[in-house]
């Protein structure tokens, strides 16, 4: 008989927490929908995308990292600059900022398929320079090799380790996606590792206020729409989207470029070795005062950068 005295405060924390997970993604949709961006559909068989469309000349795609609470946001420092000689399209990824969140498994080949219908359908041109952030230069890369007379160029912002894009799914992996996207716990767990305290700490910010000004953006990205966005997550947590570089980036005759934060300088140096052992003819850049974010940290350097690689 005791138990039973503990299935209305069970009930209670229940609905509780149930009611805290709702407040958390009703606040997120609100204040994205808020910043009144202009966003356009390009309806893939897989789910809808969003993206920004700004300028003329020759195309360029933007493509934003894969963290969650990532979107094309990242990039609005040197938009505007891009866009005043080229014609800038900024896309928000399936799962992630203004795009559908789908209920299935994402992958890296899901993401080299969306880029390359993105360039087909959409841009309608061959020979698109590229701009990537983060791990997404994975898909790019891999498009490209698909498909050669895809891109042109691509110019790659803190690209991740090579070590780290041959990691795959394990039984552990599977566990744990599995518990990510379970409707009530899975759900409570992703709220609980993506607070406001838990994005300072992975942006780590080193006191940069351009940066810290995007803490509560990607914060209330991550909670955008409603909790189907803890599917994305649990596939790139789980190694879902990683696709195994080293064995193409000595086939690619692309014009390739990688742009690093000069504050994480051996890091920064480590992965030029690694990327340029693979493909000599990778040209390297550092960006002064900047860390994981240069185009955000110092957008006018980064811009500068950029254009200088383009028009080489």
């Amino acid at each position: 008989m005791k138990k039973k005295h503990w299935i209305v405060p069970l009930t209670l924390a229940g609905v509780s927490i149930q009611l805290i997970n709702n407040y958390l993604f009703k606040e997120g949709r609100e204040k994205i929908q808020n910043r009144g961006r202009q966003y356009h559909p390009f309806h893939w068989k897989f789910g809808t995308i969003h993206y920004q469309k700004i300028g003329s000349g020759t195309p360029i795609l933007l493509v934003h990292d894969t963290f969650t609470g990532a979107s094309s946001v990242e990039f609005e420092q040197i938009i505007q600059q891009l866009s005043k000689k080229h014609e800038v399209f900024s896309i928000d990824l399936l799962g992630y900022g203004f795009s559908e969140k789908v209920n299935i498994t994402y992958t890296g080949y899901l993401y080299v398929q969306l880029i390359h219908d993105f360039i087909t359908q959409v841009i309608k041109q061959k020979d698109v320079d590229v701009i990537t952030s983060g791990n997404s230069h994975v898909f790019a890369l891999f498009a490209s090799y698909q498909s050669t007379d895809l891109i042109r160029k691509c110019i790659m912002i803190n690209p991740s380790d090579l070590d780290s894009t041959i990691m795959t799914p394990s039984k552990r992996n599977y566990t744990l996606k599995y518990i990510f996207e379970l409707p009530y716990i899975g759900t409570t767990l992703y709220n609980i590792v993506h607070s406001r305290f838990m994005f300072n700490r992975m942006l780590r910010l080193d006191n940069n206020t351009n940066l810290s000004s995007y803490v509560e953006e990607f914060y209330y990205n991550a909670h955008n729409d409603d909790s189907r966005i803890r599917y994305v997550f649990a596939s790139n947590l789980c190694n879902y989207l990683n696709l195994d570089l080293r064995n193409i980036l000595n086939k690619l005759d692309n014009s390739l470029y990688i742009i690093n934060g000069h504050k994480q300088e051996e890091h920064a140096r480590f992965i030029e070795n690694q990327y340029t052992f693979a493909n000599p003819s990778i040209e390297c850049a550092t960006i002064k005062n900047t860390s994981n974010f240069p185009h955000i940290e110092n957008p006018y350097a980064t811009f500068e950068t950029i254009e200088l690689f383009l028009h080489e």
